[in-house]
């Protein structure tokens, strides 16, 4: 389904006398759930340009656990997937009822006249992978202000045909993929469902110049085929990609833009497409304007010394703040209350300003006295010539401390046996760092924004066993 940019004002019209014709007041608090789609996007820009006040989630799948709707939103607005047509009339953008469903949310409970959430104001769910998902405050203002902050860094235009495979429910598919393009007039393409066959098929017919992906999808399509001759560069964010893996995207889609950002914040730093030497594929670029890091040291480190610290931000388009399920605020980090957001990473700078990611700061654990970055070791894993990805979580005690296990998925072809995993690892990290368990999976469990969902991983191992000093053959195989 496409639409033209002159035509979109009118589906904005007819979506906006739909919503008044079945009593939406311009303050009610509302909640858009929607896949990737026109229809889609076309509702979240009817209800910006309304002034509403919003969460914006995902449309839910059948795989994952129902999420309860805060009780202060009034209605759910649900987006009929074009790709469930067949079942029911077809869908006509000019004809909202064919595409959207509307009903009142139970046990609703109304904020308060005065409340600054009635109005302007965009409510996203962090991804959840690695504590409970929260709800996060943008203004509209804000939000686009993010938007047009980081149209330079990408080098994104009006000629520029834009694909879109990550969920506009996040905000890496919203502020740093779609309305960025949306404000330069690029031509943009959404993928809903996207996996390696969804994606290739849009590839094919949109021949895209840019595209946004997760790790983990830009890690399947590196599998041999023909480089695309249309892209200018990629954007990928999230999950680190291997240096291996960072090489041989460069080699396919002529560059790859490293980008940093969270849910609070939008994007925080990104690489330069036209920049080519420095440490590209370890780091993700600079801040961009406006947007001021600082790294504080660990306890037992001195500032200055090298070593990682947790990063912090300051940003002119960061959030308001997280609400719970009445649209009470949630006490945040005090450090935020100063100007300062505490993104739970660490992080290391390189000269010029480039920043490296290395993890989340509560993904490290003490063994035999030397700190051990989780991330380090999932790297380490993934330089072994039969290893896709790895994944790293702690369960436990041993002898040195905090047990670790290692989820690995093997390469297409490769015979690999938990044994020969952990050996290798003996061989390129130290001894404290050599994870004591070693699992093997087809795949990684993913939560719905692309992201590993390590707390499915944790889960996995906690009901299992507890880790201990493992011999060298000690492991699993998938099952």
């Amino acid at each position: 389904m496409t639409i033209e940019w002159t035509a979109i004002d009118d589906v904005i019209a007819a979506i906006e006398a739909f919503l008044r014709e079945r009593g939406i007041a311009p303050d009610d608090m509302l909640a858009l759930e929607s896949a990737n789609s026109v229809p889609g996007a076309l509702t979240l820009l009817a209800l910006l340009s309304r002034g509403a006040s919003f969460a914006f989630l995902p449309a839910p799948v059948s795989t994952a656990p129902a999420q309860p709707l805060p009780r202060f939103l009034r209605h759910r607005i649900r987006v009929r997937s074009p790709l469930a047509e067949g079942k029911g009339d077809p869908v006509s953008l000019l004809r909202p009822e064919t595409f959207l469903e509307v009903r009142a949310i139970e046990d609703h409970r109304p904020l308060p006249q005065g409340s600054p959430l009635r109005r302007d104001r965009l409510l996203l769910r962090t991804s959840g992978s690695l504590d409970s998902p929260k709800l996060v405050v943008h203004t509209h203002e804000g939000l686009l202000g993010n938007a047009l902050n980081a149209v330079e860094r990408l080098c994104l235009d009006g000629a520029d045909r834009v694909l879109i495979p990550v969920p506009l429910a996040h905000m890496y598919g919203l502020g740093a993929g779609f309305l960025p393009a949306l404000s330069v007039g690029a031509s943009i393409a959404l993928v809903e469902g996207a996996n390696l066959l969804r994606y290739m098929e849009r590839e094919r017919s949109f021949r895209p110049t840019v595209a946004f992906l997760s790790p983990n999808l830009c890690t399947m399509l590196l599998r041999p085929r023909s480089a695309p001759g249309h892209y200018r560069h990629v954007v990928v964010a999230g999950d680190k990609l291997s240096p291996e893996a960072f090489q041989e995207a460069e080699a396919l889609y002529r560059r790859v833009v490293n980008l940093y950002g969270s849910t609070e914040m939008g994007v925080i730093c990104a690489a330069d497409p036209r920049e080519t030497e420095g440490p590209r594929a370890v780091t993700v670029g600079r801040p961009l304007p406006g947007v001021a890091l600082r790294l504080d040291p660990q306890p037992g480190s001195a500032e200055g010394d090298g070593s990682p610290g947790d990063i912090r931000c300051a940003h002119p388009h960061g959030f308001e703040g997280y609400v719970d399920g009445d649209g009470c605020p949630l006490a945040g980090d005090a450090a935020a209350q100063a100007g300062w957001y505490a993104t739970r990473d660490l992080g290391r700078l390189h000269p010029g300003g480039h920043l490296e990611v290395l993890g989340r700061g509560d993904h490290a654990v003490k063994r035999d006295g030397r700190l051990v970055m989780l991330a380090e070791v999932e790297r380490a894993l993934e330089r072994l010539s039969g290893v896709e990805r790895a994944a790293v979580v702690v369960a436990g005690e041993t002898k040195r401390g905090r047990g670790i296990v290692a989820f690995c998925t093997p390469r297409a072809g490769a015979d690999i046996a938990p044994g020969s995993v952990r050996r290798a690892c003996q061989e390129s990290l130290p001894a404290y760092a050599v994870p004591d368990e070693i699992r093997l999976l087809p795949a990684l469990p993913l939560l719905p924004s692309g992201k590993l969902d390590r707390r499915a991983l944790q889960r996995s191992v906690s009901a299992s066993h507890s880790p201990h000093e493992a011999s060298p053959d000690h492991g699993h195989r998938p099952s």
